[in-house]
């Protein structure tokens, strides 16, 4: 049976899509939900440091959804905790999300890593309250491989202390991405799995990378079911 929607839940929908939400009330519940899981995380970290979280979002394939779960994600953290939170879109040559949002094009996180941009130019605000973006900017995936990384963690710290938590959309976790220069820099990352393109020994190889850097797989995002 094909249940149609009401004019209320179709108006939802559209503005759902245009805001970059999932598209109803029982998946945005969802991602509350994994918003929780992520704090309560967070807060279990007995040498955390004094300052919010830097989590970022994975996968092992194209196409499993890291986009749609990195801005839901933050969304939902925003609202949960009614503080400022900032999506750095770290996908590089992508625009996934930004495009979406209407300015793809503009300086942004590789801009900021080069010192061509200033940090602050590169924020923009989002239809979600409490929720901003800075795009990736100007560099494509392979440029972003030279990009110096090892200034993220100062950047960070200098220009982005009035945020509460920092969500970033992650390239693909592997070697012909930025991933493996980003993701030392962070406190955690979730891992997004297409329900179809399940590989145990995939994301057991990848939690032992990332554990041997001293890094954890926070949880395990199973998108598309």
């Amino acid at each position: 049976m094909i249940e149609k929607l009401s004019e209320n839940e179709q108006r939802e929908h559209r503005l759902a899509g245009r805001r970059g939400l999932a598209p109803s009330t029982s998946l945005r519940r969802h991602f509350i939900a994994l918003a929780r899981q992520v704090e309560n995380w967070w807060q279990s970290q007995e040498n955390r440091p004094a300052r919010g979280l830097r989590i970022g979002v994975t996968s092992l394939e194209s196409g499993a959804g890291r986009s749609t779960v990195s801005f839901n994600l933050a969304a939902s953290m925003a609202s949960l905790t009614r503080d400022s939170v900032l999506l750095l879109e770290s996908d590089f040559g992508k625009h996934y999300v930004t495009r979406r949002l209407g300015f793809a094009r503009s300086a942004g996180l590789s801009d900021v890593i080069l010192g061509e941009a200033d940090f602050e130019t590169c924020v923009h605000p989002t239809p979600v309250g409490h929720l901003s973006v800075v795009g990736c900017g100007q560099r494509s995936d392979q440029e972003a491989l030279e990009l110096p990384f090892e200034r993220l963690p100062q950047l960070l710290d200098e220009h982005a202390s009035q945020f509460g938590n920092l969500v970033f959309d992650l390239p693909v976790a592997n070697h012909l991405t930025a991933f493996h220069s980003l993701a030392p820099h962070l406190d955690g990352v979730l891992l997004t799995v297409d329900s179809k393109q399940i590989d145990q020994r995939e994301i057991i190889r990848l939690r032992r990378q990332l554990e041997s850097s001293g890094m954890a797989i926070v949880g395990l995002v199973i998108n598309k079911s």
